[in-house]
């Protein structure tokens, strides 16, 4: 029980460490870029008191204010960095179990809406006490010491809980049997995680109306079933609100697609990974029935949320509702117990090689289009650019734009690397 306490947490301790280090990475490119702000406003106004540089007087107000705004800002952030530093170099960064949110709640427990101190407490504790963690071994009969598995008659289980004994009272029995217990997913692969008794680590959870019963262990390696790339391949074009899929022959040229639709910021996240679960569940599903792996994109998903700044606010909701994290976990893990190789790919240009060279000619969407050239890409074959006479309609929304590529580019080609 110990160690099951230990490794739990030393994980939330890892996942905060690395939490503060990308929010540590961010201020610091928040500061320098406030400090360049007011560096080069302070140098106006350098200007404008030594005269060498005159100014409307309502405009230079603004200066004013603007660097005002900027030396606040700065030193907000500078705050902040200096209390992520500080938890960084402590030996433990500090966890509030329970929320910090909820702690806070205490001081005002009227606006909160807590009647008093006693259910504001009755709220924190179930807070802290919402879900219990069992490591799995392998030595152990059932994979794991305290919480074990066993099958019964049907498709039910019994889970046999080891209860400490501070928790038992003199007389009561040491093991706690929850009867009546299914799992919705991947009952094969338990059945021969029992079977070949391998380490089940069990974390109880209970969501506020029912106690849910996750088990995670190692799969073993599926046989690997589709064929080379050369073969042909199924490329997968990830988008906010639908995942396209389109499959191509050994020449790389493209044969079907399909749309598989998503739902959009609006839905929660446990709706929106649900869906995306079953678009890849089937796009897998259609490579290992056609033997072919499935190339994807190796997006930098990082470097797109850098880009938000200079959205439009639905723009920037879309993109922070872009469930990549999820969507590469997802994609992965299908692609490992399905036996279907997984190629990733560099994905520049692919969206503009799609709509220049495929969208058009084939009336498929961008997208459709762009999901072929990530599989022409992941099957190492050239795209060539159209002759410098030619103009092409590229499909944007609302309508067509005209692209007559310049003199230079011809004869110019990009291999799929």
């Amino acid at each position: 029980m110990f160690n099951a306490t230990a490794v739990e947490l030393q994980g939330l301790l890892d996942g905060t460490r690395e939490l503060l280090d990308t929010e540590r990475k961010e201020l610091l490119k928040a500061i320098h870029r406030q400090q360049r702000q007011l560096d080069a406003r302070r140098e106006r106004l350098a200007e404008i008191a030594a005269d060498r540089l005159r100014m409307h007087p309502q405009r230079e107000a603004k200066l004013r204010h603007t660097a005002h705004r900027n030396g606040v800002a700065l030193a907000r952030l500078q705050g902040k960095l200096g209390r992520v530093e500080r938890r960084l170099a402590a030996k433990v960064p500090g966890i509030c179990f329970g929320t910090r949110k909820l702690f806070a709640q205490q001081h005002h427990l009227s606006l909160a809406g807590f009647r008093d101190r006693d259910a504001w407490r009755q709220a924190w504790r179930d807070s802290r006490s919402h879900q219990v963690f069992f490591v799995g071994s392998k030595d152990e009969k059932g994979g794991n010491q305290l919480c074990q598995l066993r099958k019964v008659e049907g498709d039910g289980y019994e889970l046999k809980v080891r209860v400490p004994d501070r928790l038992r009272t003199k007389g009561e029995h040491k093991y706690l049997i929850i009867r009546d217990v299914t799992f919705n997913r991947d009952r094969m692969a338990l059945a021969e995680a029992l079977d070949s008794n391998v380490a089940l680590t069990w974390r109880l959870h209970w969501d506020g109306q029912h106690w849910r019963a996750f088990v995670s262990f190692n799969h073993a390696p599926a046989r690997r079933v589709t064929l080379d790339a050369q073969h042909g391949v199924v490329g997968l074009d990830f988008n906010v609100d639908h995942l396209a899929v389109t499959e191509t022959d050994p020449f790389g040229n493209l044969l079907r697609t399909k749309r598989f639709a998503l739902l959009r910021e609006d839905a929660t996240s446990g709706q929106r990974q649900a869906v995306l679960s079953d678009a890849l569940s089937a796009a897998v599903a259609w490579a290992k029935d056609e033997l072919k792996p499935v190339v994807a994109e190796d997006l930098d998903f990082a470097a797109k949320k850098k880009a938000m700044a200079q959205l439009s606010p639905k723009g920037a909701r879309m993109l922070s509702g872009l469930l990549y994290a999820k969507y590469r976990q997802l994609l992965e893990a299908k692609c490992f117990r399905a036996g279907v190789e997984l190629i990733l790919i560099d994905p520049a240009y692919t969206s503009t090689i799609a709509a220049v060279k495929y969208a058009s000619r084939r009336g498929w969407s961008v997208h459709a289009a762009a999901a072929g050239v990530i599989a022409r890409r992941g099957q190492k074959l050239t795209e060539r650019l159209p002759r410098t006479d030619a103009v092409i309609r590229v499909p944007v929304r609302g309508g067509h734009h005209a692209l007559e590529l310049p003199a230079r580019k011809d004869g110019d080609s990009r291999v799929a690397a």
